[in-house]
């Protein structure tokens, strides 16, 4: 089984980090959905994941935007599409990023920008938000990541409050 953590808007704020590592324990790989792409390296160090197995892209505080606003890569045999959300509009609603994997093949689609966690799966497209490592939106939620398994193209998905 390959165990992603997934995380978005870390603002540049680690005090999480430490919980990250002990509560969602081994991880294969890290994935940054924007807002201090740049914190990416940091995090997978400080959570066990090697530099070459971390992906992340732009959000809209990262400036210069040094890394791509989408990709699409594949991680035991799912496709995934990684984006921060600001262009699909996700503070809204999921419904144009849903088209955006849709469009792309993408069983999974994982997206920042809202600080809110959010886990649905719609028409086969499994929607993560894995919330705020650092600044959660809503006064009732902790920091919070998520953790990806992916074995022989399944996917299963949860949320990690972190310090609870």
């Amino acid at each position: 089984m390959l165990r992603v953590g997934v995380v978005s808007d870390s603002h540049r704020r680690f005090g999480k980090v430490a919980s990250m590592r002990a509560q969602c324990g081994r991880l294969d790989w890290l994935l940054h959905a924007g807002d201090h792409l740049t914190d990416a390296p940091r995090i997978a160090e400080a959570v066990g994941v090697e530099p070459d197995r971390v992906r992340a892209v732009a959000g809209n505080c990262d400036f210069p935007e040094t890394e791509p606003a989408e990709l699409l890569l594949e991680l035991a045999g799912v496709r995934i599409l990684l984006v921060h959300g600001h262009q699909h509009g996700v503070k809204t609603g999921p419904q144009r990023l849903l088209y955006r994997a849709q469009e792309v093949g993408a069983r999974v689609a994982v997206f920042g920008h809202s600080h809110i966690p959010f886990l649905e799966d719609v028409g086969g497209v499994l929607l993560l938000n894995p919330g705020s490592l650092s600044m959660p939106r809503r006064p009732q939620d902790p920091p919070s990541c998520a953790v990806l398994e992916l074995v022989d193209g399944a996917v299963r998905a949860y949320h990690v409050f972190l310090g609870v």
